[in-house]
């Protein structure tokens, strides 16, 4: 990554960083580098049932009855479908959530349709789930395009405008108001049925709840799915994944709303596919994924990401390895559920951490 680079994705920084260099310069030099802390991990109760292959979000316990002007806590942990060992098809549509003020989980109302790989995506005080797969005697890949909206857990899923086309395994957030689908996988012709029907996209959406409407923003750089998208610092990041192709990749490209344009931000310490992310604290932390070569596993490592500085390092490793699984921020912490503790389908899990930094 170039120096110009570098200072345009930190161009919002600027009076901060210039203001501390003043203050830097009268320190000692062990003061300008402390001992960082690298995190601790705490076991919580499991998940009702093993699940890979999810994308859970933050909601909140119920809706508030009358108008309301105090924000609504985000204060649930909500995971929608997923691939299970045991179920037909090895398909979900089973809704969970988990409450951490009791270390509990309950069920909410499933899905309109059993699915893997739908993200959801807490937008505006609504979960949505955008995307996915169906899997059935007719294949295992079927990309769908629908879009649902959830008000209150023990609600109604609501039918929205569908995606302009099928894409999955995308970077999916809620950014500005909007819901943001960058990337991913989409169908090469007119199959729909397995992985070898999909090539990557580098298309990017965004949908506006206000008129129920999707439309397109300046496509992602590089096209590839599995990645981790999360937002922070005013703007959009796509982490990692890999290509249908060519593996796993660990390019890292950041999105400006501002200016409707894609730049490069420093990438990965290592190549991962599959992996998760979330932000605590301005941070980003990206958890695992997987590798097929020289021999398949997972990763355990967890990568620290700070905007202001664009730089990487590692800190406390997963307790319990695994790729196709989730991490989402509530209060001061980030929760890390689900996923395969093997590479592809494999030994999937129902593990809940607590990681803390």
């Amino acid at each position: 990554m170039t120096e110009t680079d570098s200072f345009k994705l930190n161009r919002r920084k600027l009076l901060a960083s210039a203001a501390g260099i003043g203050v830097s310069a009268s320190l000692p030099a062990h003061a300008l580098n402390p001992i960082l802390p690298m995190g601790a991990w705490t076991p919580l109760a499991s998940m009702p049932f093993p699940v890979q292959e999810i994308y859970p979000a933050p909601f909140r316990k119920s809706s508030d009855p009358g108008p309301s002007l105090k924000p609504k806590p985000l204060d649930l942990l909500v995971n929608a479908g997923g691939l299970t060992p045991d179920m037909p098809y090895r398909v979900t549509d089973q809704v969970t959530f988990y409450d951490p003020a009791y270390d509990a989980w309950g069920f909410a109302t499933p899905l309109p349709e059993p699915r893997h790989h739908i993200a959801l995506v807490n937008n505006n005080g609504f979960l949505y789930g955008v995307g996915g797969f169906a899997r059935n005697a007719a294949g295992g890949w079927q990309m769908r395009s629908q879009c649902w909206r959830l008000t209150d857990l023990k609600g109604r899923w609501e039918a929205m405008t569908p995606m302009p086309g099928p894409q999955a395994e995308s970077a999916t957030v809620s950014f500005n108001g909007f819901i943001h689908v960058a990337g991913g996988r989409s169908p090469i012709g007119s199959a729909n049925l397995e992985w070898r029907d999909h090539i990557d996209t580098d298309q990017h959406w965004y949908f506006d709840a206000g008129d129920n409407r999707w439309r397109a923003l300046a496509p992602m750089p590089t096209a590839r799915n599995s990645t981790a998208g999360v937002v922070a610092n005013g703007v959009f990041y796509v982490i990692g994944g890999r290509t249908v192709n060519g593996g796993n990749t660990n390019v890292v490209e950041v999105y400006d709303p501002l200016s409707d344009r894609w730049e490069a931000a420093r990438p990965m310490p290592k190549a991962q596919g599959g992996l998760a992310a979330a932000v605590l604290n301005g941070k980003i932390y990206a958890f695992g994924g997987e590798y097929s070569q020289p021999e398949p596993g997972v990763f355990p490592e967890v990568w620290e990401y700070d905007p202001d500085t664009d730089h990487w390092r590692g800190v406390s490793a997963m307790t319990h390895p695994r790729h196709g699984h989730g991490a989402v921020a509530l209060g001061e912490a980030i929760y890390v559920l689900g996923g395969g503790e093997q590479y592809s389908g494999r030994q999937t899990s129902a593990v809940l951490d607590k990681f803390e930094i």
